[in-house]
């Protein structure tokens, strides 16, 4: 591995290249990253109808590492912002600037974002037809070729859900951004305190399948199996003794027909699917068993909040939290439905080309073929020993021994300074102003560590319980009912896991970020962005986590 140690972080072009804590904490496979030349072409789009004054957002993957450049409408990346009078004189004279002008005004005024949820609504069927339909061929009735072609069109779909995810990023943080925004100016109050508003409006964040759980309760109660029959008994064994009753079986195969195939833990096909995580569904069973508990709206806080907002913006404040709360869904569905199923079934296809390899003494081990791009591994199917079990091995080796802490948070050159609002045309403003907003929350502050562990809190109560600290969505297995979660940051991949904890404490994230969401969607505890946790608690550490105050305690 000096080989492995001696890899630099270098730029891949000239301007600021950013790396992405929010999505992964660690190093993605070659695949995945392939699979992301969908996201310039969704974004792209997204962008262009909200009048975003960017072309794209362009990812690189660099030793794995997922980095991003935004790129300007000319083509350029990033750069200082011109002088004031040459800025007035191009949002008049330059085509593009004046319809992106145009676009922002009218999609504030048109609220866009509804026509995006429709458009969306209807997509969601067609990629949960595509992908349940990908996920149904039996893997192992296919031959050679068969499997290539299988392959191939895994690929294929799981680019193309990358493609659908990013499509409607803007749209699905535009309303989240506007309702801040009016809601800041009329009541003098911070995002912090106006944004427990949306709590129970993205019940996805909660896990998918609820019905077809309920229906494995309801037919592990006419079995006459009670919770206590199936505590301290090994995951697999009490998943495989519940299968044996014909009615818990169908039910168990309804559910995981709809979640079976989705990665727990993110975006890249390193990770783990729910049917290969038994501990995982038998939590979420036994969650399921327990009264619901609802962490809805709270209509207290918003009469509160509507207090310090003067009569007359009470009409506007109320349209814009209906959007907001109307659309928040949209946020994690589109990873859900699309990216983190898509690559859950290609990460299926690619283990069972990995387990004929290593039948074939090609592979020293099924899950190398994790590491291979998909053309390697189609040319290892093919008899092409262009991607060694020596390269493959050093890849996998890098990337489960690297995260983001070890990598540089940008690389090339020093972030520059956006433009002034004002220097702006008056009406691009109001969804420049709501973009910044939400997308200035979804991020954590640059801070320096300290040896107390404060963040920011994002869901009130405290919590006293045992700290798991997980650094790799690999150790989901020892996670208990009742844990505390510590972990770097969380994806809508982790949602699967996260009915079972009591708190959450991350190092990234900021107060719309994923973990904030999820935790006052499940109305526990939730300290985010506070840069140190996962280094400064250990496993297995009593801790209190305050989440009004932002403190988590080592006891």
């Amino acid at each position: 591995m000096k080989k492995d140690m001696e890899r630099k972080f270098e730029a891949p072009g000239p301007g600021t290249w950013t790396l992405d804590t929010t999505h992964s904490s660690g190093a993605m496979t070659v695949y995945t990253s392939h699979c992301f030349e969908g996201l310039p072409r969704g974004f792209h789009e997204s962008l262009d109808k909200y009048g975003i004054l960017l072309d794209r957002v362009q990812p690189a993957f660099i030793h794995g590492f997922f980095f991003t450049q935004q790129v300007g409408l000319m083509g350029k990346p990033g750069g200082r912002p011109p002088p004031k009078w040459l800025m007035q004189l191009m949002f008049k004279i330059h085509p593009k600037l004046r319809s992106r002008v145009n676009a922002a005004h009218e999609a504030v005024q048109s609220r866009r974002w509804l026509q995006d949820l429709a458009e969306w609504d209807e997509l969601k069927k067609d990629s949960i037809v595509r992908n349940t339909a990908l996920q149904s061929i039996d893997l192992m009735k296919l031959d050679r070729s068969e499997l290539i072609a299988h392959l191939d069109t895994c690929f294929e779909n799981a680019e193309e859900m990358v493609y659908r995810h990013h499509k409607y990023s803007v749209g699905s943080l535009m309303p989240v951004g506007r309702f801040l925004d009016v809601a800041i100016l009329s009541s003098g109050l911070s995002a912090v305190d106006i944004a427990p508003l949306l709590k129970g409006s993205t019940p996805v964040s909660k896990g998918i399948g609820g019905e077809q759980l309920i229906a494995v309760v309801e037919a592990m109660s006419t079995a006459g199996i009670i919770k206590k029959d199936l505590e301290g008994l090994e995951s697999d064994k009490a998943l495989n003794g519940l299968r044996e009753n014909l009615q818990i079986d169908a039910a168990l195969e309804d559910y995981l027909t709809i979640a079976g195939h989705m990665l727990i833990g993110g975006y890249c096909i390193s990770e783990k699917t729910l049917r290969e995580s038994p501990n995982i569904i038998m939590a979420r069973i036994f969650e399921a068993m327990e009264p619901a508990s609802e962490a809805g709206f709270d209509a207290e806080l918003e009469k509160a909040i509507k207090g310090k907002i003067p009569e007359g913006n009470h009409a506007e404040f109320d349209l814009c939290l209906a959007d907001a709360r109307s659309v928040n869904r949209m946020r994690d569905e589109r990873g859900i439905y699309n990216d983190i199923w898509g690559a859950g079934i290609s990460r299926c296809a690619i283990l069972e080309a990995g387990r004929r390899l290593l039948e074939d003494g090609v592979l020293s081990n099924a899950e190398l073929s994790l590491d291979a791009s998909h053309d390697e591994l189609i040319g290892l199917l093919m008899g092409d020993s262009s991607a060694t079990d020596e390269l493959l091995s050093e890849r996998r080796e890098w990337r489960l021994t690297k995260n983001i802490d070890e990598v540089p948070d940008f690389l090339g050159d020093p972030p520059s300074d956006r433009p002034s609002l004002e220097l702006l045309p008056l009406k691009i403003q109001p969804t420049l102003r709501a973009f910044g907003l939400v997308m200035g929350n979804v991020f954590d502050e640059p801070k320096e560590a300290t040896e107390k562990i404060n963040g920011l809190a994002v869901s009130p109560g405290i919590y006293e319980g045992t700290a798991k600290v997980i650094l790799s969505t690999r150790d989901f297995d020892r996670l208990e009912k009742g844990d505390i979660l510590v972990t770097k940051n969380t994806s809508a991949g982790f949602n699967a896991v996260l009915p079972i904890i009591g708190a959450l404490v991350t190092d990234r994230g900021g107060l719309l970020s994923h973990a904030a969401i999820v935790s006052r969607e499940f109305g526990m505890p939730g300290v985010v962005g506070t840069k140190n946790a996962s280094q400064l608690i250990n496993d297995g550490d009593k801790i209190r986590v305050n989440g009004d105050t932002g403190e988590v305690e080592i006891l």
